[in-house]
């Protein structure tokens, strides 16, 4: 992901090719209106940025929303939005409601995330593991993969023997910076794009960036001497964490097992022991994945 340059000389600069398919839709079309980025960006089809850029307004943890609505969020007129609105919701990626006079996603955009969750990312595989780890450690546990400077959830199972559960659920963001799950993923990067993912998330976290710094090279070394990374009341101040990384046959994708939980009920102890787990548990995923692909029923992200 590329977060919006500052007004000055640095706007009028080409779109790079390092990272570009990382940079997200508003981004890319407040370039395009840029002077001199036209040309070194030719492939990049405006109105498909837009569409996207649209569904990517109900994924804030909102259900409706009017054209209105979604016109300030996405910084696009009025009259364009409408027109991008009626087209997704004639193709079954909108539903709109004539009593709300309000917009929602609608069940093709529902086919398509569990389509890249499952066929992408081996998630049947996963998921039995998922289920034994909650169980066992009476945690949540969870399968995630990055999306630009955040991790998304794509499959997770809670303890069925305990009261104890965390608010997260299939398609729920966490940070990168500064949580178990997000080193996990930076750690197993190749090192380019981990520098390039710091370069921005200096950016985004500019005030605390010491701090959060210090947190993700701490991850670093966890992951170089154990094989898996933890974190203490980091992302929630009452949350502890522990996660392992794997990468997807052929090098696609990096995903990864976490386990999270209450911090009274996740001392650094248990961590270790779990930690220990999910590295056995990665490499039996991957290898399972990995005879899956050369079988002929596995198709990679790449």
């Amino acid at each position: 992901m590329t977060l919006p340059p500052p007004e000055d000389e640095t706007a009028r600069q080409p779109l790079q090719r390092s990272g570009e398919d990382d940079v997200p839709p508003f981004e890319r079309l407040t370039r395009r209106r840029t002077c001199g980025v036209v040309s070194a960006d030719r492939n990049f089809v405006t109105a498909l940025g837009r569409g996207l850029m649209i569904l990517e307004a109900f994924a804030d943890n909102v259900v409706w929303l009017s054209s209105s609505e979604v016109a300030a969020r996405v910084r696009l007129p009025k009259p364009t939005t409408s027109r991008l609105l009626k087209a997704l919701a004639a193709l079954g990626y909108l539903h709109y409601s004539t009593r709300r006079r309000q917009y929602r996603l609608g069940a093709a955009v529902l086919a398509l995330g569990f389509a890249a969750r499952d066929r992408f990312s081996g998630g049947d595989v996963v998921r039995p593991y998922l289920k034994m780890l909650a169980d066992k450690y009476n945690v949540h546990a969870s399968l995630a993969g990055r999306d630009r400077l955040d991790a998304i959830q794509l499959d997770g199972c809670h303890s069925t023997k305990t009261l104890m559960t965390l608010n997260i659920q299939v398609g729920s963001r966490i940070p990168l910076a500064g949580t178990a799950t997000g080193h996990a993923l930076l750690a197993a990067l190749p090192e380019h794009e981990r520098r390039y993912l710091i370069e921005h998330l200096r950016n985004r976290h500019s005030k605390h960036w010491p701090k959060i710094s210090a947190k993700i090279d701490e991850g670093m070394r966890q992951y170089g001497e154990r094989g898996y990374t933890w974190s203490l009341a980091s992302w929630r101040t009452d949350i502890n964490g522990v996660a392992v990384p794997f990468v997807l046959p052929g090098g696609s994708a990096v995903l990864v097992i976490a386990c999270g939980a209450p911090a009274r009920h996740l001392p650094r102890r248990k961590m270790d022991e779990i930690g220990r787990h999910l590295t056995r548990i990665a490499r039996e995923v991957a290898e399972l994945l990995s005879t899956r692909q050369r079988s002929g029923g596995f198709t990679t992200a790449e």
